[in-house]
C-alpha cells in the first residue's frame, strides 16, 4: 500500500535557516522552488506531495514561492523553474532542473537518505530465521506491550512459538485471531504452519517416509507427509512439485488435500517468491 501524501512546509526568507539549512542537519530537507504560473512545477507537485509521505521521517519536503521570495531565490542562484535542492548536512547535496522521471528522484533520494530503520517484526523475522528464537519473542512481546492489538506481531509470535514447539500456545494464539480477523494474511499463514506441524507430528522422521514412498510410490499420505518435511526444511521446489504430482495423479485423494496444501504453502512463501506464481501456473493448467 502506498503512502498517503503529505503537504510540503511552506518556507520564506525569514523561515529558511530554521526550516532547511538547521533543520538538514537532522534530517535531509528537499526544497521545490516554483511559482504559481509554472507549468511543470504543478505537473511535479503532486511526485514530490507523494515521495513526502512515502519517506515521512527520512525526508523533509519544502516549498519556495519564487514570486513571493524572489530574493531568496537570487541568493541560491535559482533561474530556471522547477528547481529541486537537497539539503543535508547544511549544505546542498544534490539538485534536479525540470520535470524529471519518479525513479530519477528516488534515485538520487537513496544515495542520500540514511536506510529505514527496521520494524520490530522485521527485526524479530531476521533473529527467527537465525534460529534465535529467544530474541525473537523478546522483540515480539516488547512490540505487543506497546501494540497488543497488532495482529501481524501477534501471529508472529504464535509462529516462533509453534517453531520453540509449544503448538498448544500457538493453536490458542491462533484462534484468537481467527476469532478477530481470520482472512488476515498472517493469520493464514500461522494456520498454514499449524496444519503443516500436525503432519510432522503424526509423520516425524523424514529419511523413513522416504524409504517407504521409494517402496511403494501409491502410499499417498506417505509421499503428502514427505512433501510436508520438505516445505519445512526448505526445499520448496521439491515440495510444490510433489504436491503437483499428486494432484494431477490423485486429485480425490484427501478431499482434495494436495491443492489445498499447495494454498497452504502459498501462505508460507508469500506471494513475492518466483516458484508460487510458476506454481499457479501449473496448477491452473490442470484445472481449467
Amino acid at each position: 500500500m502506498s503512502a498517503s501524501p503529505i503537504q510540503p512546509v511552506v518556507v520564506s526568507t525569514n523561515t529558511f535557516m530554521a526550516e532547511v539549512i538547521e533543520a538538514s542537519d537532522q534530517t535531509p530537507v528537499l526544497v521545490d522552488f516554483w511559482a504559481p504560473w509554472c507549468g511543470p512545477c504543478k505537473q511535479l507537485e503532486p511526485v514530490l506531495h507523494r515521495l513526502a509521505g512515502e519517506f515521512d521521517g527520512r525526508v523533509k519536503v519544502a516549498k519556495v514561492n519564487t514570486d513571493e521570495e524572489p530574493e531568496l531565490a537570487g541568493q541560491l542562484g535559482i533561474r530556471s523553474l522547477p528547481t529541486v535542492v537537497l539539503f543535508k548536512d547544511r549544505a546542498v547535496a544534490d539538485h534536479f532542473v525540470g520535470v524529471v522521471p519518479e525513479k530519477q528522484i528516488r534515485d538520487m533520494l537513496a544515495k542520500h537518505l540514511p536506510e529505514p530503520e527496521a520494524t520490530p517484526l522485521e527485526r524479530a523475522r531476521a533473529a527467527k530465521n537465525q534460529g534465535d528464537f529467544a530474541q525473537a519473542r523478546s522483540i515480539l512481546d516488547a512490540a505487543l506491550a506497546a501494540d497488543p492489538k497488532d495482529i501481524a506481531t501477534r501471529a508472529e509470535l504464535g509462529e516462533i512459538t509453534a517453531m520453540s514447539g509449544d503448538l498448544d500456545t500457538a493453536r490458542t494464539i491462533l484462534e484468537e485471531l481467527q476469532a478477530r480477523e481470520p482472512t488476515h494474511r498472517a493469520v493464514k499463514r500461522l494456520e498454514a504452519l499449524l496444519r503443516f506441524n500436525d503432519v510432522v507430528t503424526a509423520h516425524p522422521d523424514p529419511r523413513a517416509l522416504e524409504q517407504t514412498v521409494a517402496a511403494n510410490s501409491n502410499d499417498l499420505e506417505a509421499r503428502h507427509a514427505l512433501a510436508v518435511h520438505r516445505l519445512l526444511s526448505g526445499q520448496h521446489e521439491a515440495a510444490l512439485d510433489d504436491w503437483l504430482q499428486l494432484m494431477r495423479d490423485h486429485r480425490s485423494f484427501g478431499d482434495d488435500l494436495a491443492r489445498k496444501s499447495l494454498v497452504a504453502a502459498f501462505e508460507l512463501l508469500g506471494e513475492a517468491d518466483p516458484l508460487v506464481a510458476q506454481t499457479r501456473r501449473a496448477m491452473a493448467k490442470m484445472l481449467f
